[in-house]
């Protein structure tokens, strides 16, 4: 198995530009228009990571999956594309469905957990305007995946932190709770008086449940937007993926940008408005779900993107940032730039000299 247990000693600060590594597909392919928001983990039946990521074409968003040329290969060049993702019974999907992420293991980044032998995907679903979180099992990293009828995890209330939508989830398998653990990202329909500086952004939830539930327990915000203006996460936070830090705690990678959302009855689709950008966050709690601190700069601003990366195609956003960790310490991080509806993935790649993990 790869990945041993493993503990970051801290974030990086060197990252080498490797450049794009998901092209989008052509013309009438499922993602002929945007590749983006990847989850990896590690497919022990192959020998080879195994990504799923959102996929757009003009006729609709969905989740597909590539594998890697090999467990050493995972660069620009060395994904092969599988298609869009299988379900045994696609008419419980509530609607379109992306951005998908597959339940791991929190001591092991990288590593799936499965519970009864199954895999769990989590997945964004349109009901209507409004999104939600569903789930599927499945035996395989392949699929079919049979999907849970109804939402995992709705909306609140109108006036609470997600009243709007629920999106950008993560999962972990605590087996020694015998919970999962969830974030999400929440939206507000209603401006948030505990946000002053962004009242309609989002901002980073959790939520807990056991296999057998039916829908998550919710524990509330758990990385609002900053309260410094101008920091590079006082508009809207998400997407948390967690790892574990060898002083104690966990670190966060999340995306984030210093704007502001204007209200829903003024933009109800620009949530997110730009820049996007990725960084880090860091608790010492033993349980992930309170004392969040984010770091007081991104990994990078937009503004600072090299002439090189811009030829490449990066610019806007640097979006939903995602790191693969080597048991060697070689780390890639991947994300999704472009102009919006033009996305595709791109790689970086830092080295760590890292102790055996206690």
């Amino acid at each position: 198995m790869r990945n041993p247990d493993f503990a970051l000693e801290g974030p990086p600060s060197a990252w080498e530009r490797l450049g794009p590594v998901m092209e989008r597909g052509t013309a009438g392919e499922f993602d002929a228009t945007i590749t983006g928001d990847p989850c990896i983990v590690w497919d022990s039946a192959r020998g080879t990571y195994h990504m799923f990521y959102f996929a757009q074409s003009p006729s609709g968003s969905s989740n597909g999956h590539a594998v890697s040329r090999s467990a050493s290969e995972v660069g620009p060049g060395a994904w092969r594309k599988l298609g869009p993702l299988t379900y045994a019974n696609p008419e419980a999907l509530l609607g379109q469905t992306h951005k998908p992420w597959v339940m791991q293991d929190p001591y092991r980044p990288n590593i799936p957990a499965t519970i009864d032998g199954e895999y769990w995907l989590f997945t964004v679903s349109f009901r209507g305007m409004t999104k939600v979180i569903q789930v599927a099992t499945s035996a395989s990293l392949d699929g079919p995946w049979r999907v849970r009828p109804g939402a995992v995890l709705d909306v609140g209330p109108r006036e609470a932190f997600d009243g709007y939508h629920v999106d950008t989830v993560t999962a972990y398998w605590f087996a020694e709770r015998a919970q999962i653990l969830l974030f999400f990202k929440g939206y507000p329909r209603e401006p948030q008086p505990d946000q002053p500086l962004s009242p309609f952004g989002s901002s980073n939830a959790a939520a807990v449940m056991r296999p057998g539930d039916a829908a998550a327990e919710k524990l509330g915000k758990v990385i609002a937007p900053a309260s410094q203006p101008g920091h590079w996460a006082a508009g809207w936070v998400g997407g948390l993926q967690v790892l574990p830090a060898r002083q104690g705690g966990w670190y966060g990678l999340i995306n984030a940008s210093p704007t502001p959302p204007a209200p829903v009855e003024d933009e109800g689709l620009m949530r997110e408005p730009p820049p996007s950008q990725g960084g880090w966050a860091y608790t010492r709690a033993a349980w992930p779900v309170s004392g969040w601190q984010v770091a007081e700069q991104p990994i990078e601003w937009v503004r600072d993107l090299p002439p090189a990366a811009i030829q490449a195609g990066e610019r806007v956003n640097l979006w939903r940032h995602h790191l693969l960790v080597f048991p060697s310490g070689e780390l890639y991080l991947y994300y999704n730039s472009g102009a919006y509806g033009q996305e595709r993935m791109f790689v970086r790649r830092a080295r760590l000299a890292l102790p055996p993990a206690r």
